[in-house]
């Protein structure tokens, strides 16, 4: 099954690409968008560049970060708020078609 995928990118370019049920929101953008410094460190939960702003109706139809995404997120994201994510920590699933999320912005300055 596809699953939709609304992205809005660091420079607030609006895409709308469909992936399959399974993968993760890393994944996704960066296959689909390849935004530049995201996902770095491959989807290992150790960066924190893939951070996303995830739209609230939708967050709530996720599974809670853990400890180790929120450390991260704690640690590298650039202004994180409630609704931060780790998209390499989300694996896209059916009730999750037309989920919206926004790029965090670029948080290198953490990460070298």
């Amino acid at each position: 099954m596809l699953v939709k995928l609304n992205v809005i990118n660091r420079d607030g370019t609006k895409s709308a690409i469909e992936v399959d049920e399974g993968t993760t929101i890393r994944n996704a953008i960066e296959d689909k968008i390849e935004p530049e410094s995201f996902g770095l460190c491959g989807g290992n939960c150790n960066c924190g560049t893939c951070h996303v702003y995830v739209d609230l109706n939708y967050l709530k139809k996720l599974n809670p970060a853990d400890e180790a995404e929120n450390r991260i997120i704690k640690k590298f994201a650039d202004n994180p708020n409630d609704t931060s994510r780790l998209s390499c920590q989300i694996e896209l699933k059916k009730e999750h078609d037309g989920i919206t999320v926004t790029i965090g912005k670029e948080s290198l300055e953490n990460f070298y």
